[in-house]
């Protein structure tokens, strides 16, 4: 009796085999993302998160201290995106290839999101603490009416911003 084992593919290439599958899946995602935000239907919009609501509730300087925060070296939302995307593809073009590195780079994404979070709820709690028992229930009455009302169809670009 005969057995033949396959050979095992090497732990270097099963890792750029995850990586590539990784990138694909992000790419796959930026195109459905888009494909979905600019579709020329007409549907309204879902509701927006509770954590995009509390963001909206804050003053204009408070959202832009906070953004600026976030921000960190890259100033706009878009310059930190870009960048983030770039450490990426050096991180999986890295010869040797640091899991590690990967992890902990993603681990610190993760990180920011939730700190952003929780800066994002304590400056609107503070706003709310602020209030009086009347102010805060007519505030509760002006969010549960915008709750309940259909969302805006979706904006276009090029189209004025609000």
């Amino acid at each position: 009796m005969s057995t033949t084992q396959t050979p095992k593919m090497k732990l270097w290439l099963r890792i750029v085999l995850a990586g590539s599958l990784g990138l694909n899946l992000m790419v796959a995602g930026l195109a459905v993302g888009a494909a979905l935000r600019f579709r020329d239907d007409v549907r309204p919009r879902p509701m927006p998160s509770f954590g995009a609501m509390l963001f909206r509730e804050l003053d204009s300087e408070t959202r832009q201290s906070l953004r600026k925060q976030a921000g960190g070296d890259h100033g706009n939302f878009h310059k930190r995106r870009r960048a983030e995307g770039e450490s990426v593809l050096a991180l999986l073009r890295a010869d040797p290839f640091v899991v590690e590195a990967l992890s902990s780079f993603l681990q610190g994404k993760a990180t920011s999101g939730h700190e952003f979070q929780m800066s994002v709820q304590k400056a609107w709690i503070e706003r709310v603490a602020a209030m009086s028992g009347s102010e805060r229930e007519s505030y509760a009455d002006e969010l549960q009416q915008r709750m309940h009302r259909p969302p805006k169809p979706p904006r276009h670009r090029g189209s004025a911003r609000n």
